[in-house]
């Protein structure tokens, strides 16, 4: 066979080649990077929402840079989901990657790794959107479900390549490190393409091909990153997950649509110079939890002759409650800060500054951090407070975003 007879057999089968995107264009080193996790310090708090049920318990290991979730009693259950859904853009491949060992079976314990959610409910277990790999005490079998339904399932012994040997992929043992890839195409339809790297090359184990049914696979491409672990009787489980990431191939367009909300001329009363007072907040709507919002900028402008401190924070904890109001076309709601809502923990602090008086003072939120929610549906909230640096500040609020989906 001849160099270029050669070329064109590998082209033919490209669908099946690793060096192909999941929409069969050449694949090549430029990547954006949506999610990058590594444990070096904690489990990542930030980004990280872990609920534990029974004795479940999760540990982190800076040694290992790893996070252990382990159950020991029937009923047991660790569930791990970063905050943050990752935006999908139309015809653009996403590529994941996730590390893990202990993952083989143990008896009455299952285990998940992927890029799913599910109902806002304990025990987290209904309305599955997304696909992952599963261990069930008898079974490694990779999963697709779309909203609750099981659409796509195959046990090991099924896979285009079990990794025993009897194909290209080498013999894998779940229980060693696991580096196991995913690659899909959402247009509604599509594909799944599994992947695990050994001695850094990907080999192909299995793929769901969805061009030719009805429905689409999953309801939302915008999905977190997850790791779960649950025991059904008795004995024990555990498993380690380490890193994950999250791609688009290919240059991330800022599309979308960009919103604002502002206090339409009435001031926040910030009167005592020893509080911090809630200005302006933004957080998702419990309908929108897969929406990709970044904050881009708020203003803040000072009526009275008084200069003052700002700072935005995620979650924090202040005095009274905040009336939170739908806009309407977004997958948004924003709230406004009163007099009562004097703030008495900051949470994180994403940004600080000085604004003087009688002036405009625009910030830049751009941040890493995006508005997510936990496991149960609670939303992050993004609050921008300030603190008047003499008495009886009256302040204006403004704050903008971009929704990617």
């Amino acid at each position: 066979m001849s160099h270029f007879e050669d070329i064109d057999a590998t082209i033919t089968g490209f669908g099946d080649l690793l060096q192909f995107d999941a929409f069969g264009r050449f694949r090549v080193s430029q990547v954006t990077t949506l999610y990058d996790q590594k444990q070096l310090h904690d489990s990542l708090p930030l980004f990280v929402d872990i609920q534990t049920n029974g004795t479940g318990s999760d540990s982190h290991s800076t040694t290992n840079a790893a996070t252990t979730v382990t159950t020991s009693a029937s009923g047991d259950w660790v569930k791990a989901q970063t905050k943050q859904r990752f935006n999908y853009q139309s015809g653009k491949s996403q590529l994941l990657f996730w590390t893990f060992n202990g993952f083989d079976n143990e008896t009455n314990i299952t285990k998940r790794v992927g890029y799913f959610s599910s109902s806002s409910v304990s025990p987290y277990t209904a309305s599955l959107d997304g696909f992952f790999i599963q261990s069930d005490g008898t079974n490694i079998s990779l999963n697709v479900y779309r909203s609750g339904t099981l659409v796509a399932s195959a046990n090991r012994s099924a896979w285009d390549d079990p990794a025993d040997g009897s194909g290209t992929c080498p013999t894998h043992d779940f229980d060693n490190n696991t580096i196991l890839g995913a690659q899909f195409q959402w247009l509604g339809v599509g594909r799944i393409l599994f992947f695990i790297e050994k001695g850094g090359l990907p080999y192909k184990i299995h793929e769901f091909d969805f061009t030719d049914s009805v429905d689409v696979y999953m309801s939302s491409p915008n999905q977190p990153m997850r790791w779960e672990i649950i025991q059904s009787g008795a004995g024990s489980g555990s498993f380690d997950y380490v890193c994950s990431s999250a791609n688009s191939e290919g240059s991330l367009n800022q599309i979308g649509k960009d919103g604002g909300i502002g206090d339409d001329g009435t001031h926040l009363d910030a009167n005592s110079t020893s509080s911090w007072y809630v200005a302006i907040g933004l957080r998702l709507k419990s309908t929108h939890l897969d929406s990709i919002v970044d904050v881009l900028n708020a203003v803040l402008k000072s009526d009275t002759n008084d200069g003052f401190a700002y700072r935005v924070c995620i979650n924090p904890t202040y005095a009274g409650t905040l009336t939170w109001t739908n806009v309407t076309n977004y997958g948004v709601q924003y709230a406004l800060g009163a007099t009562a809502n004097t703030v008495s923990a900051f949470g994180s602090t994403l940004k600080a500054g000085l604004g003087t008086q009688q002036s405009v003072t625009e910030l830049d939120l751009s941040s890493a951090i995006r508005i997510g929610s936990n496991l149960d549906g609670t939303p992050d909230e993004i609050i921008l407070m300030v603190k008047p640096h003499s008495s009886n500040l009256d302040v204006h609020r403004v704050i903008n975003w971009r929704e990617l989906a």
